[in-house]
C-alpha cells in the first residue's frame, strides 16, 4: 500500500510540471505580445499600442531638428541655385518626418488613416516625375493589396530611393559620393526591418531609425560638400 501511494504521488508531481511550465509560457507569450502582434497574411499589419507609440515618436521627435537643419542650409546658401536647392531639400526633410508622424498618429483611428493617406504624396511635390509615379503606385498598392505582394512593395521603395543616384554617371566631381553611398546603404539595410513586421518587435520603429541615420548622412554630405565646400568635419560639428 505504501508503495502504491508513493507511485501516485510521483505521478501527480510529474503531471504538474508541464502544467506549470505551460502556464509560464502562456504568461510570457501574453507579455511578449504587448510589443508585437502576429504577422499579417495578405492584410495590413496591425501594430500594438506600444509599436504605435514608437512609430510616432521615432519620427515625431525629428520634426523640429529637421526644421533647424533646413534653416542652416538656407543660412549657408551663397547662390540662387544653392538657395532653391536648400529650400527643396530642407522642406523634403521636414515633410518626410512630419507626414510620417501624422500618418502613424492617424493609425490610432482607421477613419483618420484613410483621410490622411493621400497627403503622403504632397511631400514629394518638388521631386522628379518618376518619384511621383512610384510614390502613387506604392500608396495605391498598399491600399488595395496590403501585405499580399510584400516583395513588390519593397522593390518600389528601393527604386524610389536608388533611382535619383543615376545622376552620378554625369558628374565630373565625385566629392561626397562616399557619404551618399553610405547613406544609401543605411536605407537599404533598414529594409530588412521594414519587412519584419510581426517577426521582430518594433521592426517598423527600427526602420524609422535607419531612415533617420541615412538622412543624417546625406544631410552631412550636402551641407559639407555642396554648400560649404571648404568646411572640415571638426568645423561642421562645432557649428551644430
Amino acid at each position: 500500500m505504501h508503495i502504491q501511494k508513493r507511485i501516485v504521488v510521483s505521478d501527480t508531481i510529474d503531471d504538474s510540471v508541464p502544467k506549470s511550465s505551460s502556464v509560464i509560457e502562456q504568461k510570457t507569450h501574453k507579455c511578449w505580445r504587448r510589443f508585437m502582434n502576429e504577422r499579417a497574411v495578405e492584410r495590413a499589419y496591425v501594430p500594438t499600442s506600444h509599436e504605435h507609440a514608437a512609430n510616432c515618436l521615432t519620427h515625431g521627435c525629428l520634426i523640429i531638428p529637421s526644421w533647424i537643419a533646413a534653416q542652416r542650409l538656407l543660412l549657408h546658401a551663397k547662390t540662387p541655385a544653392q538657395y532653391w536647392s536648400s529650400i527643396i531639400y530642407g522642406n523634403a526633410l521636414i515633410f518626410l518626418f512630419s507626414f510620417s508622424t501624422f500618418f502613424h498618429c492617424s493609425c490610432f483611428h482607421p477613419t483618420y488613416k484613410l483621410l490622411l493617406r493621400p497627403t503622403q504624396t504632397i511631400s514629394t511635390s518638388f521631386t522628379v516625375a518618376l518619384v511621383w509615379i512610384m510614390s502613387a503606385l506604392g500608396i495605391t498598392y498598399q491600399t488595395i493589396y496590403h501585405e499580399r505582394y510584400k516583395f513588390l512593395e519593397t522593390c518600389f521603395y528601393v527604386i524610389v530611393g536608388v533611382f535619383p543616384a543615376i545622376v552620378i554617371i554625369d558628374m565630373t566631381d565625385h566629392t561626397g559620393i562616399l557619404e551618399l553611398a553610405i547613406g544609401g546603404l543605411v536605407f537599404l539595410l533598414g529594409i530588412f526591418f521594414f519587412k519584419c513586421d510581426g517577426i521582430i518587435p518594433f521592426a517598423h520603429a527600427i526602420w524609422h531609425c535607419f531612415v533617420f541615420f541615412g538622412a543624417a548622412i546625406h544631410y552631412y554630405a550636402i551641407y559639407t560638400y555642396l554648400l560649404v565646400p571648404t568646411i572640415s568635419s571638426n568645423e561642421f560639428y562645432s557649428k551644430r
